[in-house]
């Protein structure tokens, strides 16, 4: 089973998301803060990294940062309520908090190569 980790500092929100993960089949653990984060990274393996940007003492990118110096394969997802981030090398991608899902399911799919892929519409010759 492909693991998670979390980390938002909105408990609800990490607790919610997580719940989704797992009803589609990750195993989901989620973390309040970059901290504690890093911590979870320590002691279990993850898949992939989703954090919030912003978070009281360490931000998301810098949390990224630190994840890709211990395990530079992992693809970090970067969630916002403030627009678009710059990761750079560090961030695979970032997503609204808007628009969370499904558009979350569909990157943590694609950067793990579960994704189907989309069939493309056949034109019928008349």
């Amino acid at each position: 089973m492909r693991a998670i980790l979390f980390v938002d500092d909105h408990e609800v929100l990490a607790r919610l998301s997580c719940e989704i993960l797992e009803m589609h089949g990750y195993r989901a653990v989620s973390a309040y803060n970059a901290q504690d984060a890093l911590e979870k990274f320590d002691q279990e393996d993850f898949d992939i990294l989703v954090t919030d940007f912003r978070m009281e003492g360490m931000n998301g990118l810098e949390l990224a940062r630190k994840v890709h110096l211990k395990s530079p394969q992992t693809p970090v997802i970067i969630v916002t309520g403030y627009g678009p981030i710059d990761g750079g090398q560090d961030v695979q991608a970032c997503l609204q908090k808007e628009d969370l899902f499904p558009a979350l399911l569909e990157k943590i799919k694609f950067f793990l190569g579960e994704a189907t892929p989309k069939r493309e519409k056949q034109e019928t010759v008349a």
